[in-house]
């Protein structure tokens, strides 16, 4: 799981995005993320989604990075645009045009009880199991994928006594209409058009992180933040601030996998067990993941003191250099491809 922390993971090669200068990956990222802003507002134009998705597939090639490598870092985003995004087809007003129509479906008050209860009774059964400290059911929650249905079960449980406090009060009789559900052309374009550029946004920042060094990353932002110097902003010290962070995100991952390995070594067990036990055993992590957070940023601060930083002094560049020729025909491309989708 922590393979998948992708801020901050620079993943060498000589591909033409890492040739690239790190300003110009930065000012493409800016450039996409408004282009695709004002694009879409047209309404039914497929038109940027069509040209975005290419861009970005064009650039996953280009990186030479994996495609299983980013899906790894997109399948969670795009599992939650899923399941957040399917309310969105669905309205009761009559406001917008009709795709489609589903129900209503006429049932009772009694029959929805019920079937809230059979349900909630069943969630709250499998998840008793799973704490029991039972060999069998020890063996049988081992399985990953019985483990990570725990928690949308207890999500369903919560769900299904909710409902059943909203409907407790009329009789068992009393019709309950489910419906119509109405999928309209505006709700299949808001949550498309949304679906592709956030798909589109994240895997650009994706292979912006993977294809640029922390250290030529903030060097190109510093250089694009220069003009704000003039209003008297600290742009490098926001610049190091950013550069920590990134940095500390692979350190961060190296240490917790450093602390499992050695409460692994003492005889715990972190990957097995009930649920309970699960949560002590992590529970071990805590204290000695602070402290080792705390140290290693007074060893920064104390580095940074000893080299003699002083943020108000000129700051040498170790990256970054002039724009060359593959970065000037980057940028016209894009930007011939912005003017194009634009006036179409």
């Amino acid at each position: 799981m922590l393979r998948t922390i992708s801020l901050g993971t620079y993943y060498e090669g000589t591909s033409l995005l890492h040739r690239l200068q790190a300003r110009t990956k930065l000012l493409l990222l800016v450039g996409i993320a408004c282009w695709y802003f004002f694009a879409s507002q047209h309404f039914w134009n497929f038109t940027p989604i069509l040209a975005a998705v290419t861009i970005v597939i064009a650039s996953v090639g280009l990186s030479c990075i994996s495609p299983r490598i980013i899906w790894q870092r997109l399948w969670l985003l795009v599992v939650f645009m899923l399941f957040g995004g399917i309310p969105t087809l669905f309205t009761r007003e009559g406001t917008f045009r009709s795709l489609y129509a589903l129900g209503p479906l006429i049932t009772t008050y009694g029959t929805m009880r019920q079937i809230l209860l059979i349900g909630a009774a069943v969630f709250l059964f499998i998840l008793f199991t799973s704490l029991l400290p039972l060999p069998i059911l020890r063996f049988f929650w081992r399985n990953r994928w019985f483990r990570q249905i725990r928690i949308p079960l207890l999500l369903l449980t919560l769900i299904a006594f909710f409902y059943l406090w909203l409907i407790h009060l009329p009789k068992p009789t009393t019709p309950y209409p489910i419906g119509p559900l109405t999928i309209t052309y505006t709700g299949v374009w808001t949550i498309g058009n949304s679906f592709v550029f956030l798909l589109v946004l994240f895997t650009s920042s994706l292979l912006v992180t993977m294809t640029t060094s922390p250290v030529a990353l903030i060097e190109g932002l510093t250089i694009l933040l220069t003009p704000l110097r003039r209003l008297k902003l600290p742009v490098d010290d926001f610049a190091l601030m950013a550069l920590i962070a990134l940095r500390f995100i692979p350190t961060l991952q190296e240490e917790i996998e450093l602390l499992i390995k050695a409460q692994t070594a003492r005889g715990a067990d972190l990957s097995s067990g009930t649920l309970i036990e699960r949560l002590q055993s992590l529970s071990m992590l805590f204290i000695p993941l602070i402290q080792s957070i705390l140290r290693r940023a007074a060893e920064l601060g104390t580095a940074l003191e000893a080299r003699g930083y002083r943020s108000e002094e000129k700051q040498t560049l170790l990256y970054e250099g002039a724009f060359t020729r593959k970065d000037f025909v980057v940028l016209g491309l894009l930007a011939l491809i912005i003017i194009g989708t634009l006036l179409v």
